[in-house]
């Protein structure tokens, strides 16, 4: 398994999730999107709907039938998490998978809606479980750190969004 090319994945749909956030509404949600790579080429596909649970509902549908014909896929919603004190935080919660893997590599990474700002650190939520593996997380980390410098906004505006 390649843990280089999953972190890359990792890194830039993180980057891409926050130029978008950079630039929503403080009422606006992030429509649940994925980028898919196959062949060499990437296309983003956007999942538009009345209401976000339905477009998570079209995305989550459609993340299963592309395991079946691409190479690898990358997936970000909007969405919120319990804090230890019973408060709700805003997050971009992550999909990456990749042939080869056992499940799809799940995260999420905490932000402020106004003004824009990530939160600490991007949380790996099932890294072995996904298929990787420990012995190969510096690969990861730095396919991680590229996959947010191949983004053209992550490049430019990725330390000032913390």
């Amino acid at each position: 398994m390649n843990h280089e090319l999953i972190g890359q994945l990792l890194g830039f749909i993180m980057a891409h999730s926050a130029a978008i956030g950079d630039s929503l509404e403080s009422n606006e949600l992030l429509v649940p999107f994925v980028i898919v790579e196959n062949r060499g080429e990437r296309i983003s596909l956007e999942f538009e709907a009345d209401t976000q649970e339905l477009a998570v509902a079209k995305a989550e549908k459609k993340l299963t039938e592309l395991s079946n014909d691409v190479d690898a896929w990358s997936y970000s919603q909007d969405g919120l998490v319990t804090l230890q004190d019973g408060s709700k935080q805003d997050v971009f919660f992550y999909k990456i998978w990749s042939k080869g893997m056992s499940e799809p590599l799940q995260a999420y990474q905490m932000y402020q809606k106004h003004p824009f700002k990530l939160i600490g650190n991007v949380q790996i939520l099932n890294y072995t479980e996904s298929g990787l593996s420990a012995d190969h997380q510096e690969a990861f980390i730095a396919g991680l750190d590229n996959g947010i410098s191949a983004h053209p906004t992550g490049t430019e505006k990725w330390e000032s969004w913390f």
